[in-house]
C-alpha cells in the first residue's frame, strides 16, 4: 500500500500533550525493584533520562519536588523543547536539562542514569531507533538502575492494527495533521454506522469508535496515524532486550503480573503451561488480548525474586486512598470483617484489627505518605500495647507487611512509594499551590500534575483559583480577586442554575464555595507542603 510521505516532524505540526504518567515516576520503578528484592538507587537524588520527553510535562513537577535529583530530557521536536524550556525558566529549575536531539545522538557524553524512561516511543520509531533505545538502557543505565519502556503489544494490536490500517489508508491523501484526524474520525463513523450485519466485525468497529471519540486529536494522530507503529509480542521484546544484556524486571503496574487475579482455575492452568515468569506473562497477554505494556528492565546481573517477600515492603512509604464502605466507623478492635472502598469503586475487606487500625491511620493522613514502621507503631498505639516491644513489633510487622502486599497486588486501595512525597493536607492561611501547576494554568493548560504525579483535571473555578494561590494572599484577598474576575466577565457564577450578576450576589455565591474548592485542591495533592 503506497502512502504519502509524512511531514519532516509531525510533533512540530501537532504537538503531543505533555503531561504526567504516574506509572513512570522513578518511585514507582523503585517500588517494583524493591518488592522483587533489588536495591534500586535513591529517588530523591537520582539522575533520570527521559527519551522523547516532549515539553517535559512528565518530569518537571518531580524535578520541582526533588531539587537534589537531576533530569535530562531529549526530544526531536524543537517546538516542544522550546515550550518546555520556557516553563523551566519560569520555574527557575536548576536540575533540569531539556535538549533538542535525536535518540540516535545519545552517547557517552550523557553519562550514566539511575532511571531511564521511554514512554510512548518504542513502537513509533524505526528499527534502528528501537535498537538504540535498548543500547542506551544497556550502556547508560547505572549498575542497579531501572529502565521503563512502554510499547504496543500483540495479540491485542492485531485487531486495533486493522482499524489503524483503514484510517491510514483513508487519511493518507490529506497532508495537514488535523485534516487527517478529522478524516480518520469520519471514516470510523461511516464504517460503524454502515456495516449492517451484527457480529464480531461490527462490534469491533463500534467499540473502537467509542474509544476514539474520547481521545484528543494529538493522541489519535500520533497513536494511530503515524508512519511507524510496530507492535511486538512480549516474548519478542524480552528477546530484543536480552541481546543488549538487559533482564526483565516486571511491569510498572505490578498487579498485572499476578496470576491469582484471574481466579484459581486459570492460575492452576498457567502454572502447568508456563514454567517461568516470562512465559507466564505471555500467556496472560493471550488471556487479556493485551494491547499495551509498560515494562521495566535492569542489567542482567540483577536477578529479581518474583515471589515477593513481604519484608521487602518495610523500607517503603504507604498511602491509602480508600474509605470505609459502611456508614459507621469501623470497630478496629473487633475481628468482624470491615469493607473499604477505593476511589475506583473496588471494595476489599479485612477482619484483622491491625490492618483496620492501619487503614484508620492512613485515612487520617491522606494524601500524605507514611513510612512503614511509623504506620506499624501508630496502628499498634490505636489498638493498645507497647509499639516498642521487640517481639510484638516483629509480629505486627509481619502481619502488616503481608496484608499490605496482598492489598497492593490485588487492588488500588493502597499506594506504595520509595520516597516520602511532600504534600499539604490543608490549604493554610495563605494557600500556596505548586509553582509548576500555577505556571501551566497560566500557559493555558486545563490539567496539571500533582505531587503524586497524577494528572488532575481542573474545574472552571480551579482554573481561576490556581494563579492566585502563590502563598501571598489570604482567603479574603483571594475572594476579592475572584469577585473582580466574575464582574469582569472572566468567571461565570451561578447559584441553583441562575446566573449571579450583582456584586453582592457574586460575592455571596463565591464565598459559599471557596473553602470547599480549596479543600478539594488540597485533597488533589496540589499544595506545597510546609517547609518544602
Amino acid at each position: 500500500m503506497a502512502l504519502a510521505a509524512p511531514p519532516m516532524n509531525t510533533y512540530d505540526e501537532l504537538p503531543y500533550e505533555s503531561h504526567p504518567y504516574a506509572q513512570t515516576h522513578p518511585s514507582r520503578l523503585a517500588v517494583v525493584a524493591t518488592l522483587f528484592g533489588l536495591k534500586p538507587p535513591a529517588v530523591e537524588t537520582g539522575r533520570v533520562l527521559e527519551l522523547g520527553s516532549a515539553a517535559g510535562g512528565n518530569f518537571l513537577s518531580i524535578a520541582e519536588a526533588f531539587p537534589k535529583s537531576q533530569w535530562v530530557g531529549i526530544d526531536l521536536s524543537q517546538r516542544q523543547v522550546d515550550e518546555g524550556q520556557r516553563l523551566i525558566n519560569k520555574l527557575g529549575l536548576k536540575n533540569v536539562v531539556l535538549r533538542h536531539a535525536s535518540i540516535l545522538d545519545v552517547d557517552d557524553s550523557y553519562g550514566q542514569f539511575d532511571y531511564i524512561v521511554a514512554h510512548g516511543v518504542f513502537s513509533w520509531v524505526p528499527t534502528d531507533v528501537r535498537e538504540k533505545i535498548l543500547e542506551i538502557c544497556s550502556r547508560r543505565l547505572a549498575p542497579h538502575g531501572v529502565a521503563y519502556i512502554s510499547y504496543n503489544t500483540f495479540p491485542g494490536w492485531h485487531m486495533r492494527g486493522m482499524i489503524r490500517d483503514m484510517m491510514v489508508f483513508h487519511s493518507s491523501r490529506f497532508t495537514e495533521a488535523r485534516q487527517r484526524v478529522q478524516q480518520a474520525r469520519a471514516l470510523l463513523d461511516f464504517l460503524a454506522t454502515s456495516v449492517r450485519q451484527e457480529g464480531p466485525y461490527s462490534s469491533l468497529l463500534k467499540t473502537e469508535l467509542e474509544s476514539i471519540r474520547n481521545q484528543s486529536d494529538n493522541y489519535l494522530y500520533h497513536e494511530h496515524l503515524e508512519h511507524v507503529n510496530d507492535p511486538v509480542y512480549f516474548h519478542q521484546f524480552v528477546s530484543m532486550a536480552r541481546k543488549h544484556g538487559l533482564r526483565y524486571l516486571g511491569e510498572a503496574r505490578l498487579p498485572t503480573m499476578v496470576t491469582g487475579n484471574f481466579g484459581p482455575e486459570v492460575q492452576k492452568t498457567l502454572k502447568t503451561l508456563a514454567p517461568d515468569q516470562i512465559q507466564t506473562e505471555q500467556y496472560m497477554d493471550f488471556l487479556r488480548n493485551r494491547m499495551f505494556r509498560e515494562t521495566l528492565l535492569v542489567h542482567e546481573t540483577n536477578v529479581p525474586n518474583w515471589t515477593i517477600e513481604p519484608k521487602n515492603l518495610r523500607t517503603l512509604f504507604v498511602v491509602a486512598n480508600g474509605k470505609p464502605a459502611g456508614k459507621t466507623e469501623p470497630n478496629i478492635e473487633s475481628e468482624e470483617p470491615e469493607q473499604y472502598q477505593t476511589r475506583s469503586g473496588m471494595t476489599l475487606s479485612t477482619n484483622r484489627p491491625l490492618l483496620k487500625a492501619a487503614m484508620k491511620v492512613l485515612g487520617l493522613r491522606w494524601p500524605g505518605t507514611t513510612p512503614f514502621d511509623e504506620l506499624r507503631r501508630e496502628a499498634r498505639i490505636l489498638l493498645g500495647g507497647n509499639p516498642d516491644d521487640a517481639a510484638l513489633a516483629e509480629e505486627d510487622a509481619k502481619t502488616l507487611s503481608l496484608g499490605l502486599v496482598n492489598t497492593y497486588i490485588s487492588s488500588d486501595l493502597i499506594e506504595l512509594y520509595a520516597v516520602s512525597i511532600p504534600v499539604s493536607r490543608e490549604p493554610g492561611e495563605k494557600p500556596n499551590v505548586l509553582a509548576s501547576a500555577r505556571e501551566r494554568v497560566a500557559a493555558g493548560a486545563t490539567s496539571v500534575a500533582n505531587r503524586r504525579h497524577e494528572l488532575v483535571r481542573l474545574t472552571d473555578l480551579d482554573l481561576r483559583l490556581l494563579p492566585l494561590l502563590d502563598g501571598t494572599l489570604d482567603r479574603k484577598a483571594i475572594l476579592e480577586a475572584l469577585v473582580q474576575k466574575a464582574l469582569g466577565g472572566d468567571l461565570r457564577v451561578q447559584k441553583d442554575g441562575t446566573p449571579q450578576t450583582t456584586e453582592a450576589d457574586v460575592r455571596a455565591a463565591l464565598s459559599s464555595v471557596l473553602d470547599s474548592a480549596l479543600n478539594n485542591i488540597a485533597a488533589q495533592s496540589l499544595f506545597v507542603a510546609p517547609g518544602s
